[in-house]
Formats: C-alpha cells, structure tokens, sequence
C-alpha cells in the first residue's frame, strides 16, 4: 500500500513539474513575442477642422466598431476578461489624463491603426489593425480628427493580461491578432483616397472591416480570441449568405434581425455596423458575393 501510495506521489509530483515547465516556457515564449518592435516610417496624415469631416471621422469610429473596445467615448474598456483567455482593455484615445492622445502625433496614431504598434516601435497588444491596415490616409484623418475633437476624460489604462490559454493559441497561430504587427507588411504605401462607390474595390475595402470575426477569407468559425460562450462567425461568403438577398442583407444590418425573424446576438456588432452608408453596405454585398 506505501508503495503505491508512492507512486502516486511521484505521478503527481512529476505532472505538476511538467506543467509548470510547459507553462513556464508559453509564457517566456510569448512575451518574446509580444515584446517585439518594429519599424514603420510615418505617412503624413491630412487633418480635418470642418464639422462635415469631424461627423464623418465619428462615424468612421462607430461603423468600424472602434467603441467596442475603446468605448462610446473613447475612454476605453475592458472587452475581454477570462481566467483562461485573459484580461484586455481598449486604450484612453482622449487627450485627459491616462489618455493616450496627450503624446502622439497623427502620424503615431495612424500606425497604431494600420499597423498595431505603438510608442518607441512596441507592438500593440490585440489591436486588429488586420482589419484598419487598408484604410486610406483620408479615412485615417477624419478618424484621427474627430478623436482629437473629443473631450477629454481623465482614465488610466485598463489591464492587457493575456492568460496561459490565450498565450497558447497564440503561439499555435490561432490568435494571430495578439501581436497583429506580426501579419502586416509595414513597407505598404497607403492610399490616399478612395471613393465610395458600388464597386468591389470599395466593397472589399469595407469588408476588411469584417476579418477580425468573420476571418480574412471570411468563411466563419470561432472568433479570435473570444471566450468559449462566444458562439462562432457566420460564413458570410456568397454561400453563407445564400438565403440573402441585397435587400434583406441591407435590413437585416440596420435592424439586427435576419430575413427569418431571428436576432443576431452579441458579438455580432450589427449596432455599429448599422451606420454603414447605403453605398458601403450595397459595395459590401457586392464584394460578399463575388467570393
């Protein structure tokens, strides 16, 4: 009996050894990872005074869902908080103290967006800017513009804690958006100006909007880096949205109700996505069915 309760105890006394080395080098490797810097030469960015810009540059903000971890007013908030996963928060993008716009220019801005790095070269922690690195030096500065014509709100950076698991499927290339500056060409030469038509060029121009849930190529599954209870991303292709029509795909994201009655629920932000123009939505379905 001593000799298998010995055993037992070597069993466990090993496994416990062994978990902490495993744990111990995701943590050692990802923070290599996410410690990285990277060189980006800054593109001058057009600044916007009138009140047509700054309300164009607001619902840029909203209609690409920057509110949904930065908040309504910038302020930031926590949008993920998992034991497994980890805890991140959307930074202050106001001038008030914590805020990150008291010392950045608009060009350090602008790379923050398009490339997910941030002061002295640092990656940004889970910034999508997979989904912004296309946005045109136009978009950016209304963008820009309109966050410097915010009040400001005096609010200390939340926690950027990733978790063991959340580190995990990182170093295995399921989270990729963790250190998004990883996935980007930084030597891109950004447009100034695109636009907006009902075409796809401007349709998959929107749609980039879309691959941080949906994914680049848009077919669906699990999103990254969200909880278990998040349910996955529809397929929105030309054969996900087969029961669709360019009407009930315009209804259904102005209202958040799909041609059947039902609901889309959390996380889909059909809130933000609801202040898409006619144009973006119509290009956008373009594009969606020409995939």
């Amino acid at each position: 009996m001593k000799k298998i309760s010995r055993t037992l105890l070597i069993f466990f006394v090993t496994l416990i050894l062994l978990l902490t080395v495993f744990v111990s080098a995701i943590y050692v490797l990802s923070n290599s990872r996410m410690g990285q810097t990277f060189a980006v030469n800054p593109t001058p960015i057009p600044k916007f005074i009138s009140k047509e810009d700054l309300t164009e540059g607001k619902r840029l903000y909203q209609s690409r869902g920057c509110g949904d971890c930065h908040d309504v007013d910038g302020s930031g908030k926590t949008f993920i908080s998992d034991p497994a996963i980890g805890t991140i928060s959307g930074a202050n993008l106001t001038a008030g103290i914590g805020g990150i716009l008291r010392d950045r220019s608009d060009e350090e801005l602008a790379i923050a967006i398009r490339h997910g790095v941030g002061k002295n070269g640092r990656a940004l922690i889970f910034m999508p800017s997979t989904d912004f690195q296309g946005m045109t030096n136009e978009d950016i500065g209304k963008l820009v513009s309109y966050l410097r014509s915010m009040p400001s709100i005096d609010k200390e950076q939340g926690e950027i804690n990733p978790g063991p698991l959340g580190r995990f499927l990182f170093l295995i290339g399921e989270i990729p958006i963790l250190v998004s500056a990883e996935q980007i060409i930084h030597e891109t030469n950004h447009l100034q100006n695109l636009k907006p038509t009902v075409s796809l060029e401007y349709g998959k121009y929107v749609a980039a909007t879309c691959t941080g849930c949906h994914g680049m190529k848009l077919v669906g599954g699990p999103i990254q880096g969200a909880p278990p209870e998040w349910p996955p991303a529809q397929n929105i292709t030309k054969v996900g949205l087969s029961q669709y029509t360019e009407t009930t795909f315009i209804q259904s994201i102005r209202t958040g109700k799909r041609p059947d009655g039902s609901e889309m629920k959390f996380p889909m932000p059909w809130q933000s996505l609801a202040k898409l123009t006619d144009i973006e939505l119509k290009a956008l379905w373009m594009y969606l069915q020409s995939i």
